[in-house]
């Protein structure tokens, strides 16, 4: 794995590659330090669809900023799995910092959203054969609400998101 390279300023720099069989915490990190404030959000897409694309076991689409990576495995049914990649401003809070000791990592993105996205990131990792077809959604534009955020894309891209499309229900929930 190449790491981020970290600049004075907080921002980083260089080649960037994630770690899928990283631990979540490891890769919740790395994450965590590829600064993604809405409407910045091209170096963490471009990160997660390269991770992504190397699985073979996915179909990855890039929407704008938003990586979407499905399953065809034909099954009857299908789940999508969605995170968002952007953040809000940095405040004193990039790059991330491990408390060792607590084993607690702190920092801009930890928990809004990017440890959910390294769970989902892992999961599409390390389920190449799942018992429903699953669509990975890694979105832009979530901390701004704008028309280019997860509701565009549900209600302008559904083929993306459904096999056969009956009806579509979205259940949204926070990690």
């Amino acid at each position: 794995m190449t790491s981020p390279q970290t600049s004075p300023a907080g921002t980083t720099s260089g080649p960037l590659a994630l770690d899928l069989g990283a631990d979540v915490v490891t890769l919740t990190r790395q994450l965590c330090d590829i600064e993604s404030v809405s409407r910045d959000e091209q170096r963490i897409a471009d990160a997660v669809q390269t991770a992504l694309e190397a699985l073979g076991h996915l179909t990855v689409t890039r929407l704008g900023n938003t990586v979407v990576a499905r399953t065809d495995l034909g099954r009857a049914e299908r789940v999508v799995l969605a995170g968002h990649l952007d953040t809000v401003p940095v405040n004193g809070n990039f790059p991330t910092r491990l408390d060792e000791q607590s084993g607690i990592l702190h920092g801009l993105g930890t928990c809004d959203m990017k440890g959910g996205d390294a769970v989902i990131l892992r999961l599409a990792a390390t389920v190449p054969e799942p018992v429903r077809d699953v669509t990975f959604v890694l979105y832009e534009a979530e901390e701004i609400e704008e028309e280019i955020s997860l509701i565009r894309l549900i209600t302008s891209e559904i083929p993306l998101m459904a096999t056969t499309v009956l009806s579509v229900s979205v259940c949204m929930a926070a990690i």
